[in-house]
Formats: C-alpha cells, structure tokens, sequence
C-alpha cells in the first residue's frame, strides 16, 4: 500500500519529467537545428541541466529521423516489388498496364 508520501514523490517525479519533457520540446522546436551546448564551469547546476536538456534534444531528433528512414525504405521496396511484378507479367500484360497507367 502507498502512503501519502510515496504518492507525493510520485508526483513529484512526474512533474519533473514533464517539465524536462517541456524543456527538450520547446527546446528542439525553436532552437537551431544544432542544440548548441554551452557548459560553464562556474555554474555546475546550470550546466549539468543544459547538458541533459542538449541530450533530450539530439535523442528527440534521432527518434524523429527513424520514421523518415522506415518511410523512404517501404518506398523503395514497394518500387522494387512493382518492377519485379511487371518483369512477371507478359508483353500483352506489361502493354496493357502502360496503356491504363502511363
């Protein structure tokens, strides 16, 4: 059974990962497409946060990138599977496509 304060240490937590979500979000949406990492040796706190934050934003655009990838490879593949299906085909096959389709 939780007590009262593990349930205030959960919210806690969570309201700290949404706002370190918040962070790398708007972070990644209006900064320039390199996150710039800036660390200053004065200000351990203020650095070890923008180097988490630089950290969320490079792991956000890496995430971004896969469904581009995995889009661009089905396009090919289906390019390919098309030609193949076409070389299968008879003349009068290929002919009748073309005459529908191009």
């Amino acid at each position: 059974m939780l007590s009262s304060w593990d349930g205030v240490e959960v919210a806690l937590v969570a309201a700290a990962l949404v706002a370190y979500g918040g962070l790398v979000f708007m972070s990644y949406l209006t900064l320039p497409s390199r996150y710039p990492l800036k660390l200053d040796l004065g200000r351990p706190g203020r650095s070890a946060l923008g180097l988490l934050v630089w950290w969320g934003v490079e792991a956000l655009r890496a995430v971004m990138r896969v469904p581009k990838y995995l889009l661009d490879l089905l396009s090919e593949s289906s390019a390919d599977v098309g030609e193949w299906v076409m070389s299968r085909r008879g003349p009068e096959g290929q002919a009748d496509f073309r005459s529908r389709f191009l």
